[in-house]
């Protein structure tokens, strides 16, 4: 039925033009077109005038990379993801469009970004009704199909096929039609192996054979790993309290690998996991019968990852590859109760985070999914180092230079100093809470100090002292360090 329309990489990419828009699969390091992505590329370095926007359900690092060193990006969706993109964003020559994950589906159908002219996506084939089998990861294939006029679709014979059976699609229905969400369990299966797609608007097919694989990541530190026991003491304690540990979401880096790793030495059984994205750690977890459900909008591809897939007994009963309108759901995030781990630049000493904007202006990646985790989930967690680039940087601060997560989504923090648990404080006793058990020594005495002054000069129930506490920023500029002298 589609098999005259098998062509070439190169061929494919012809019909993405300058200036055109153009959406690719792909969610955080998983399941992203590759062939044609280098034969745009290609076409760059020969000299061709090519620009488009481009437009994905997540941050997709490879494709930003890729397109980004070759200034292909003219206009960016919902996330950047590598530093190439974001100077370019920072510097003016990339529009760049920051969204909450949770709110693509609905801008998506909305058409607010505009028409689609060409969607390009990874699959593993077609089902026998002529639904698309994604590969590692679905995302949000199914609204950029829907919405673009031509559709290339890269069939990867490279991608495992167990993945063939991990994947379930559940596409709630646009209000009013909208009707609840029937997952109730972390494996549960709702949906469909397959993505419905319109196969007239099915251009090109392009044959690949090229592996996945997720490059070196930062590895775990000392900091990381003292991040990651507090953690999991304070868990330990939470489950004596309430008698369960509900399912987790964790994110990427250094510090929730440290967590896995902290997981896989600790006594915690039959763990849970419901995240955008898993590497490695994550389904070591699974490997060693510690973690018994996963569910993941993406799966970060590794030789060893192949591995667990493979030897797995009855992997489709615990890992479960969703669509991002469910990994995102706030019912779902709500229902589950789920422990939301999430990381920032900084955080001040009322519990407000940032996590994307270095200073308040020079964005590093985007808002993701953490804000609608953070306030949906049962157990809000921010986890972040307390200080950077050797101490010169107090990553808790007076008052954020830029808001992602309001500190009224924050239940608890972490630094490798200790932990704050802020239920049931007011804004006052937060804040004591944060610098007393969360900061520095290097900056413990400042930060109280800023909030007596604060108290004394301002009042209130929330006192900030705007001048002085952007003179944080100011000090680091013009001396290289936060520290008072």
């Amino acid at each position: 039925m589609i098999d005259n329309r098998i062509a070439t990489a190169e061929e494919a990419a012809s019909l993405i033009r300058d200036g055109t828009t153009v959406a690719m699969s792909g969610y955080a390091m998983a399941g992203y077109p590759k062939a044609v992505v280098q034969a745009l590329v290609e076409r760059k370095k020969r000299g061709e005038d090519l620009s488009f926007g481009l437009i994905t359900g997540a941050n997709v690092p490879w494709l930003d990379e890729m397109l980004g060193a070759e200034e292909l990006v003219d206009r960016r969706a919902p996330m950047v993801a590598s530093r190439i993109l974001a100077a370019q964003a920072n510097s003016g020559s990339l529009r760049y469009v920051e969204q909450q994950m949770s709110k693509m589906p609905r801008l998506l159908r909305s058409e607010s970004f505009g028409e689609i002219d060409v969607a390009v996506v990874e699959a593993l084939g077609f089902t026998a009704d002529g639904d698309l089998i994604p590969s590692s990861s679905i995302g949000m294939t199914h609204h950029l199909v829907e919405a673009a006029s031509e559709i290339i679709v890269e069939i990867n014979a490279a991608q495992p096929e167990e993945l063939r059976n991990l994947h379930d699609v559940f596409i709630p229905a646009a209000a009013p039609d909208t009707q609840p969400i029937p997952l109730v369990r972390t494996n549960q299966r709702i949906g469909t192996s397959g993505i419905p797609v319109d196969l007239e608007r099915i251009r090109y097919i392009v044959e690949t054979d090229t592996p996945e694989r997720l490059g070196p990541q930062p590895p775990g530190t000392v900091v990381t790993k003292r991040i990651a026991d507090h953690l999991l003491n304070f868990l330990e304690l939470e489950v004596r309290k309430t008698g369960h540990l509900p399912p987790i979401q964790t994110g990427f880096g250094g510090i929730a690998d440290s967590i896995a790793d902290g997981f896989q030495r600790s006594g915690f059984r039959n763990l849970h996991f419901f995240c955008g994205g898993i590497t490695e750690p994550v389904l070591e977890l699974l490997a060693s019968g510690k973690a018994t459900a996963i569910s993941t909008a993406g799966l970060a591809m590794s030789e060893r990852v192949e591995q667990i897939l493979n030897d797995t007994p009855n992997l489709s009963d615990h890992l479960v590859i969703r669509n991002g309108d469910i990994t995102n759901s706030a019912e779902v995030i709500g229902r589950l109760g789920l422990v939301a781990l999430n990381t920032g630049i900084e955080i001040d000493a009322y519990g407000n985070v940032n996590a994307s904007h270095i200073a308040g202006s020079r964005v590093v990646n985007g808002i993701g999914g953490g804000a609608s985790f953070a306030q949906n989930a049962g157990l809000s967690v921010i986890l972040i180092a307390s200080t950077a680039k050797g101490g010169a940087i107090s990553n808790i601060v007076p008052m954020v230079s830029h808001q992602d997560i309001s500190e009224h989504d924050v239940d608890v923090v972490v630094t490798e100093a200790g932990i704050a648990d802020l239920r049931g404080l007011d804004d006052g006793e937060r804040a004591d809470a944060i610098v007393t058990h969360c900061a520095s020594e290097t900056y413990k005495e400042q930060l109280t100090a800023y909030l007596r002054t604060a108290r004394e000069q301002c009042g209130g129930h929330h006192p900030q002292l705007p001048e002085e506490a952007f003179g944080w920023y100011r000090r680091l500029k013009d001396e290289g360090t936060m520290l008072k002298t």
